[in-house]
């Protein structure tokens, strides 16, 4: 089957913009490298670089949703193109050194995960030697929207070089290709490595042991939803070309050395792929025949043998080798015509696939099938024109379908909007939207049969625009999915509901904050950002906190705290579960957001953040409380007092004081019995605060404190000043008897000289 390249473009200028960009990224990349090694990414000055070299990739991803940046052999890698250019060789020494070839960003990275993979980047090599090679490395250390691709080797080749294929393919092939790599110790750690499995033992790479390792590595390829066939294959093609033909065909059936006898070892590797995969497509529809149509095990089995023939790319070989293993099997003949049927029709020319989808007035499953994978591969391709015609007619014969067919054929466009995802399609998505939208505000159409399916179009649409940063049109999208929840909510939260929680994806909603952020200037946008953040919900306020969590700089931690603020309710329950966090600063900058927020469960989420050992966490949580107006602030303060450090404390004592809370009482008396290494002025707000409180048990406190000889005496006269100015019944009972103070006692002597000097 022919693949259906991107047509290059007839100007070679039309390149330039990629060009320029991607070495001036390339160039303040290099300075951020130096910056970053030589201190660490958390470093201010590497700070300043890093934000830079973001600001700088985001152009280049809008042009096509993915930027590849690496070296390749003294070329600089920019996407699908080798430029010469010698100013970055400290770079590729540095790449080299971490056996680094490229590394992809997709749109919508997150600066967090670029300031990441940068940490990762600048690793050390020795490190990354003692942890197994970089392969292992990054094994341990996933990253969001980024792949760091392993070296590989390349001859100079001229100015700049078109590969014609994805770059870790490209690599791939190259690492086989080089001269050093030809041993068959690489070919066989490149076919095991591509296949994911273990090396036999006592491997001695005779032809029939390379044989059953082609076999079951094939076969646990494309038993792999995710398996690179296309790799495997070249790792095959290098384990043959170090084998002799004789010893390979010995090891076959007569009729295969026939077959085989003198082609090179691609050809003989694609052959053998062939017949493993046949052979595990045969067996699996033994397993379950499928029935009518091609569902379960049917539809599994061809989607391998697509896979299969992208990497060999000769359908009517592999369907002979199907048919015979189908044969042997037993299986009836029409199972295999339908796959038949089907793989010839994906094998077909692109011209002939679009007119025919063009033809169709009605979609069944396995026509839907058909155009999901049509889409799927002009996408791939570069074909966006094609794509878009597709998606719009199939849209167009929808909406003339009767009710209950539109939503059965409406539940199905989910899967091909989301298989047309790109900054290309994105006036296509405005264009979908339009109608979709309509139809979920038409009120005599909310309680039909497709108003569910609608919203999820809807979500996905927003989704779209959302991976392309149109975060205008996605708030517009969201606006409308609120109007409609708020005229029914209870009988639209779960699809009005649900929908608008899913209008973008995690690493979109980051992208958001951090476009929030670095706009923050423009009012209009700050607006636009904060509700849409807001109607998306928690998730949305989970993503400011995220963003803020990772922060060190306070000048930007202010605005994020602000913006979080801004969400309102819908941020409490994310603030809530970093009072948890293991991190200081996460867990007082929410205190001071749940503070804020006016968290009506303030005094019971902090009972336990209160004590915790940090002052500044201490800090922010008392002050929290005391911009709460919450029952029960005071009785958790009191009781957090033996817990406090002395500048929190007092602060503490002071608030107590004003609050004049009865539930404190017992806190504050235990407070000067039990802490009586305390700074004498710590238990005199102590016996203050006590005073404050109008109750008898007060009263009774403050009596037991001054009688207590072992007191120090400045706390027993705060003690004896508050139970003669106290207004409760039984302080008069009680300063009573302060006469029978023992003689001796500083206190009684006190007390007497001030009863004789008072006035009559």
């Amino acid at each position: 089957m022919a693949s259906n390249p991107r047509t290059p473009p007839s100007n070679p200028s039309e390149k330039n913009p990629l060009k320029v960009q991607g070495l001036a990224f390339g160039q303040a990349f290099q300075t951020m490298f130096k910056v970053s090694v030589m201190y660490s990414v958390d470093h201010p000055a590497a700070g300043r670089s890093i934000q830079q070299v973001y600001d700088l990739l985001q152009p280049l991803l809008k042009q096509g949703g993915q930027f590849t940046f690496g070296f390749v052999k003294q070329l600089v890698l920019l996407n699908n193109s080798l430029v010469s250019q010698s100013s970055l060789a400290h770079l590729e020494g540095e790449f080299s050194k971490r056996e680094i070839g490229a590394i992809s960003f997709r749109a919508g990275v997150a600066l967090k995960d670029f300031k990441r993979a940068i940490a990762l980047l600048t690793t050390k090599p020795s490190v990354i030697a003692e942890r197994g090679g970089i392969k292992s490395f990054l094994a341990g250390n996933p990253l969001e929207a980024i792949r760091i691709i392993p070296s590989a080797k390349r001859e100079n080749q001229g100015d700049t070089i078109e590969m014609g294929m994805d770059i870790e393919s490209y690599l791939t092939a190259q690492a086989i290709l080089e001269p050093d790599a030809r041993s068959g110790t690489m070919a066989l750690d490149l076919l095991l490595q591509a296949a994911g499995i273990q090396k036999p033992q006592r491997f001695g790479g005779s032809g029939p042991e390379v044989l059953e390792l082609a076999n079951e590595a094939t076969r646990n390829t494309v038993a792999d939803p995710q398996g690179n066939l296309s790799k495997l294959l070249v790792a095959l093609a290098q384990m043959l070309a170090g084998l002799k033909p004789d010893s390979l065909l010995s090891s076959l059936s007569p009729e295969k050395q026939n077959d085989l006898r003198g082609y090179p070892p691609g050809e003989m590797a694609a052959h053998l792929m062939e017949d493993a995969i046949a052979g595990w497509a045969a067996e699996r529809l033994a397993s379950s025949p499928p029935a009518e149509g091609l569902g379960g095990v049917g539809e599994e089995v061809l989607q391998a043998l697509l896979r299969g023939l992208k990497a060999t790319q000769v359908a009517e070989r592999l369907l002979q080798k199907l048919g015979q293993f189908v044969k042997q099997a037993n299986l009836p003949p029409e199972v295999y015509e339908r796959i038949r049927r089907e793989v010839v029709w994906f094998a077909s020319p692109a011209q002939e696939k679009h007119a025919q989808l063009l033809g169709l007035e009605r979609f069944t499953p396995q026509q839907f099938a058909r155009l999901l994978y049509y889409v799927q591969e002009a996408m791939s391709d570069g074909r966006f024109v094609e794509a878009t015609e597709i998606a719009q007619h199939y849209f167009a014969v929808l909406d003339k379908a009767p009710s209950a067919v539109r939503a059965e054929e409406l539940k199905r466009a989910p899967e091909l909007l989301h298989s047309l995802a790109g900054v290309e399609t994105l006036e296509l998505m405005h264009t979908l939207a339009a109608p979709l939208v309509r139809e979920l505000l038409d009120e005599t159409r909310l309680q039909g049969p497709c108003h569910l399916e609608v919203t999820n179009c809807l979500a996905v649409v927003a989704q779209n625009a959302g991976h392309s940063e149109d975060f205008e049109f996605v708030h517009k999208l969201a606006t409308d999915l609120k109007r409609s929840l708020t005229r029914h909510p209870n009988e639209h939260l779960d699809c009005c509901g649900d929908a608008l929680t899913r209008v973008l994806a995690p690493a979109d909603l980051e992208r958001l904050v951090e476009s929030h952020l670095q706009k923050r200037s423009d009012a209009a946008w700050a607006r636009t950002a904060t509700s849409l953040l807001m109607m998306v919900g928690p998730l949305g306020a989970e993503a400011a906190f995220r963003r803020l969590d990772e922060e060190p700089a306070a000048s930007k931690r202010l605005p994020l705290i602000r913006l979080i603020r801004n969400l309102g309710t819908t941020a409490i329950e994310a603030a809530r579960k970093r009072l948890a966090d293991e991190h200081w600063y996460v867990v007082r900058n929410a205190c001071q957001i749940l503070g804020d927020l006016s968290d009506p469960e303030l005094p019971a989420q902090l009972r336990g953040v209160i004590r915790h050992p940090e002052p500044a966490v201490q800090r922010a949580a008392i002050t929290a409380l005391l911009k709460s107006n919450a029952g029960g602030r005071g009785e958790v303060l009191a009781q957090a007092l033996p817990y406090l450090h002395a500048g929190v404390l007092e602060m503490a004592l002071d608030e107590l004081t004003i609050l004049k809370d009865p539930a404190s009482v017992d806190h504050l008396e235990a407070l000067v019995f039990l802490k009586r290494d305390f700074k004498a002025g710590v238990l005199e707000k102590a016996a203050k605060a006590l005073a404050a409180v109008p109750s008898e048990g007060a009263a009774e406190a403050l009596f037991r404190i001054l009688a207590d000889a072992g007191q120090a005496l400045p706390v027993r006269r705060a003690a004896s000043e508050g139970l003669y100015n106290h207004r409760s019944a039984a302080a008069v009972r009680l300063v009573a008897r302060l006469a029978h103070l023992p003689p001796g006692d500083p206190l009684a002597a006190e007390l007497r000289e001030g009863t004789e000097d008072s006035p009559d």
